[in-house]
């Protein structure tokens, strides 16, 4: 298991790529043939943890292994913790789970979670054995993962830095403008719960002193907030309490939201069971900062899922974007027919372009002392995440420049069923240049392939000729899912707030773009590059205790930095935004949307010379402004915008019609939409920002094409219905109308709705005189009725049971009033606002 690594300030500075220029090793032969690539271990015990085994458990107890391992220096077993004598792991499961799991839990096996085919929890090191005579037990793996912290310091922290001089502020709350946001709107986030996932809360034993000093809420708060900090699972130990830290910054933006706290370091199912227990805990906020290396790239994987299902529910998740930034390969597999490393260990991956002299080793470079973590995956099912499994097997392995094979993984993927290889390399040497190579040993070649290095030291060499594909992004996982916002780092120093005038991101800030190909049971779909980051917030501010003193500020107090420390303080944010709505009926997108919106653009890193207006796969839409977000939706605002339909011209008019909507909002809008006349065409749609086509059928009245009339309809943050109508007559388009039209997407996926007793009012607000639409089912006369807020009876008429009528209101003051239609026994009520 992997803890918080603490980096320096002079090794920061290695973590921009080096953009050396120079040509790729194609001559690089191995010394000897690595026997080993070939020793697939038929154990259903990972290498890292049969290693973890010899390592803590003496000889003499030992149960002795039959079966043959794979002896290829792997590494991870130097990122397991061992925690009183136990170790976090991520079974795979097959076939009946309730045998299986009450047998490992016969050998000490306790569970946090359970999701798929996989569970998490963790065992004694001593019990790791018995795991191979389980046939339940497809696999089991160190659950691997990171938190994306990133120290920048130049000092350690020294005793005195604990002292809580409090209250201690993180300057992000500044460069946000929330302390702006609290003062000028009232707002504090009282009502509101933040849900946070890290390591540990508590295992420092400094949160007590934290609510003391006014850092966290809890009874002895000296400012009132007294609600404790709810802990639904906390790390057994040798926790950095970076979870704890986060909650301090939530804290200092929102200090009236509440608390709660579920580790996130008991593996993928743990974490993804947390995901779900916090949103049943009340949290309409969640915040997390970390990443399993074996979480899926390609596909939306368990904790994934999970951050889509609790979005799907009116959860805000924000994830950590990553400190990665474009420590990534990621290319389309190519085939070739090298067998240098002998004919029975595969053939190797071609990182070179069609039309290039082929290059099977691809150079990386790793500083000396640092750690190369590069976890590789393909376009495969996942069998741990409930998918069939991988049909293919990929083997990864590191070279020096004089061919050694130094490390490398070389899992049989077809036993276990994740399309997943990994390794650790700690350079001890004074070389700095070393080489991958990745090989297909057995099945048939994926269709793209993706390397993330998850230590940001080692750099991707830039060649000449290129290897297209290095310098991807890196944002990938559950921080990737639709559900998640993404979020980069500034530096509170390199904000307007601070002096500059263009936010600048934090060099290490992951890169977004990451290609989703399949769908979450593992099948093929269209491929949709997701545009993460969506927002960049700041790092570096202060903390009453995590984790070093930064030379930036003049006191001696803890900076964080690291997109872990950037997500909670846009969490906090969201935490002013709901309460500053009133009504609860803020969602997920609109948070996102608004957060957005009212973003300071900013540059992509990589674009030097040409300001990226606008979105961008490096920082988003930009620097979030709390005071602006919650200025926006401040009650009783009306900050959901009218949406707008014109009559475009039909290539078939004969047939069809064509209409643009446009949703000038930031966040898609639901709209419902009928063409008026009996038994014509309806819909609803989740309307996207922008323009969007919808294409509807041309009506006749008898052979003659009528005019047709599209009426749409939305309501706005209050509920209060909103239309808007168009007539489309007979109209062809030319060649450059028509091509125009051709670009545009057509909405799909739309749902019906019940049109038997139809009744809308519009416009709304009103001004002089407001229409009422009217589509029923029984001709029976209607009754049309307007009231006062306090149910007096204003006007009063009959009209027939279809069609659009006047209701005069120009003579009645600004305010709400109240319009009930009548047939029988349907009675419809509908609010409208008078100007």
């Amino acid at each position: 298991m992997l803890r918080h690594i603490g980096y320096g300030l002079a090794m920061s500075l290695i973590a921009v790529p080096v953009m050396a220029q120079e040509s790729v090793n194609n001559n690089l032969r191995p010394n000897a043939r690595p026997q080993s690539a070939v020793r697939k271990s038929e154990s259903n015990l990972s290498p890292a943890l049969e290693k973890v085994y010899l390592l803590h458990v003496p000889a003499t107890t030992r149960v002795e292994s039959t079966q043959k391992e794979n002896d290829i220096p792997n590494g991870l077993e130097e990122k397991i913790e061992v925690t009183q004598g136990r170790v976090v792991i991520d079974v795979i499961l097959q076939g009946e789970n309730g045998a299986t799991t009450a047998a490992l839990e016969a050998a000490g096996f306790k569970m946090y979670g359970a999701v798929g085919n996989m569970v998490s929890g963790t065992i004694p090191v001593i019990s790791l054995q018995k795991i191979k005579t389980m046939k339940g037990v497809r696999y089991a793996r160190p659950a691997l993962r990171k938190v994306n912290s990133f120290n920048r310091a130049n000092s350690q922290l020294t005793a005195s830095n604990f002292a809580l001089l409090a209250p201690v502020i993180s300057q992000g709350d500044t460069a946000l403008k929330s302390n702006i946001a609290r003062a000028k709107y009232h707002v504090d986030g009282k009502g509101i719960k933040v849900g946070i996932l890290s390591d540990s809360y508590n295992n420092q034993h400094g949160a007590q002193k934290g609510v003391l000093a006014g850092e966290l809420p809890g009874a002895g708060n000296p400012f009132g907030y007294t609600k404790p900090v709810d802990v639904l699972l906390e790390l057994d130990s040798l926790g950095s309490d970076e979870g704890r830290a986060m909650g301090e910054i939530v804290h200092d933006v929102a200090p009236g939201a509440e608390l709660a706290f579920y580790s996130a370091f008991f593996g993928q199912a743990s974490f993804a069971s947390g995901i779900l227990k916090l949103a049943a805990a009340g949290c309409q906020v969640i915040v997390d900062d970390i990443v399993y290396f074996a979480e899926p790239f390609f596909q939306d994987g368990l904790v994934a899922q999970a951050v889509d299902e609790v979005k799907s529910k009116g959860v805000t998740f924000f994830s950590a974007a990553g400190n990665q930034y474009d420590h990534s390969y990621e290319s389309v597999y190519r085939v070739s027919k090298d067998t240098s490393l002998g004919a029975d260990a595969g053939t190797l991956h071609n990182f070179s372009a069609t039309g290039q002299a082929p290059r099977y080793y691809m150079p990386i470079d790793i500083p000396t002392g640092r750690s190369f973590l590069p976890f590789l995956q393909w376009d495969q099912s996942f069998y741990s995440q409930g998918g069939a499994g991988a049909t293919s097997d990929l083997d990864l392995y590191l070279f020096d420049a004089a061919g050694n094979l130094l490390g490398g993984s070389a899992q049989d993927n077809l036993l276990i069923g994740d399309p997943v290889e990994g390794f650790s390399f700690l350079n001890r040497s004074r070389s700095t240049r070393y080489y991958i190579a990745i090989i297909l040993y057995a099945g048939p070649p994926p269709a793209h392939i993706k390397i993330i290095d998850f230590d940001p030291f080692a750099t991707f060499v830039a060649t000449t000729p290129g290897i297209p594909g290095t310098f991807s992004s890196t944002i990938a996982a559950h921080a990737n899912a639709a559900g998640a916002i993404a979020t980069a780092a500034a530096a509170y120093y390199n904000t307007p707030a601070y002096g500059v005038s263009i936010p600048q991101v934090e060099l290490f800030s992951s890169l977004g773009g990451s290609t989703i190909y399949l769908d979450k049971d593992g099948y093929p779909v269209k491929p949709e590059v997701r545009k993460k980051p969506e927002i960049t917030a700041p790092d570096g501010g202060n903390t009453s205790f995590f984790s070093q003193d930064t030379w930036r500020d003049a006191d001696t107090l803890p900076n964080f930095f690291g997109t872990s420390a950037a997500a909670p303080h846009a969490a906090g944010v969201a935490a002013l935004m709901i309460q500053s709505a009133r009504l609860g009926n803020l969602t997920p997108d609109q948070i996102k949307g608004v957060l957005m919106d009212k973003s300071i653009d900013m540059d992509h890193y990589r674009t030097p010379n040409l300001f990226d207006k606008g979105f961008d796969l490096n920082t988003g839409a930009g620097f979030i402004q709390a005071d602006e977000s919650v200025k926006m939706v401040r009650f009783p605002n009306v900050y959901i915008r009218d949406l707008k339909v014109a009559a475009r011209c039909s290539d078939q008019p004969a047939t069809s019609r064509k209409w643009q909507i446009s949703n000038p909002n930031p966040f898609p809008v639901t709209l419902t939409w009928f063409i008026t006349g009996l038994n014509a065409e309806q819909g609803m749609i989740k309307l996207s920002p922008g323009d969007s086509i919808l294409t509807t059928k041309t009506y006749y009245l008898g052979s003659i094409a009528v005019p047709n009339v599209l009426v749409i309809s939305w309501a706005d943050n209050f509920g209060f219905p909103h239309f808007d109508t168009e007539t489309s007559v007979k109209s062809a388009c030319g060649i450059i109308a028509l091509d125009s039209d051709n670009n545009q997407a057509t909405i799909a996926d739309a749902e019906p709705f019940d049109r038997k007793n139809n009744a809308a009012i519009f416009p709304n607000p009103v001004t002089d005189k407001l229409k009422v639409y009217l589509s029923f089912a029984s001709d029976q006369p209607v009754n049309l009725e307007l009231f006062s807020i306090d149910g007096k009876q204003l006007s009063n008429k009959v009209v027939a049971s279809k069609g659009v009528y006047d209701m005069e209101t120009s003579r009645y003051k600004p305010g709400l009033y109240l319009v009930k239609i009548t047939q029988g026994n349907v009675v419809k009520t509908m609010k409208m606002v008078k100007k």
